[in-house]
Formats: structure tokens, C-alpha cells, sequence
């Protein structure tokens, strides 16, 4: 049985969110799509990833610390907006991180803030 190359989507719906810590105001700024219209559900279960990150792998971003280090309670989440179609919103979430400055963001989008390679 052969099956069909899945069909790329550029016209989902994608949306630009907030994660605050309450115990210090530190928020990140991030995008995920919307699975089957269910903007706060397809929000859970990207906030359910980050939980796996910083909980179970043990990753060293920013967030991931941050949520270890405050608790997983500590942080609110909040959807931003709402686009269409994958670039445009990586493009809004861009733009919103010049100008908010959101302190769990890592520099260049997703590289480590200080390399582990001495200069």
C-alpha cells in the first residue's frame, strides 16, 4: 500500500503566545499552529512541550531553567493573536520579540544565549 506526500499547509492557522512567570514578570514570546480550531488546546499542548524540555530532558534554554527553577505553576499562559498561514506568523512573532524584549527568548530565535565554545 503506497501512500500520498502529505500536502503542505501554508494557510493554517498559527498563533503568537505569552508565557509569563508570575514570580519575577520574565516572559517568551512563541508560535505554535492551531490544531482543528482549538486555539487553547493546541496552546496546552505546546505549554505540555515546554514542560517536556525543561522536566524531562532537561534542557539548558532559558525558558526551560527558568520554569525549573520558578515551578511549572508559577507561569500564565496567554494567546497574543491569531494568523494565518506559517510565515506570517513567525514574521509577527519576530517583530514582537524586537520590540517587547522578552527576557526567556533566546538570542538568533532558538541558539543559545552564550555558546559552550570559547572564542
Amino acid at each position: 500500500m503506497t501512500t500520498k506526500p502529505r500536502k503542505r499547509r501554508n494557510d493554517r492557522n498559527h498563533l503568537v503566545y505569552k508565557l509569563t512567570c508570575t514570580a519575577d514578570g520574565s516572559f517568551y514570546i512563541g508560535v505554535t499552529f492551531v490544531d482543528k480550531g482549538k486555539k487553547k488546546k493546541s496552546l496546552d499542548r505546546r505549554w505540555r512541550a515546554h514542560l517536556r524540555n525543561a522536566l524531562d530532558y532537561g534542557k539548558e534554554n532559558l525558558l526551560s531553567v527558568a520554569i525549573r527553577t520558578h515551578t511549572p505553576e508559577s507561569f500564565t499562559k496567554e494567546i497574543l493573536h491569531v494568523v494565518r498561514g506559517k510565515q506570517a506568523c513567525h514574521d509577527l512573532e519576530r517583530e514582537l520579540i524586537q520590540e517587547l524584549r522578552p527576557h526567556l527568548n533566546m538570542e538568533g530565535m532558538g541558539r543559545k544565549k552564550t555558546s559552550k565554545k570559547e572564542n
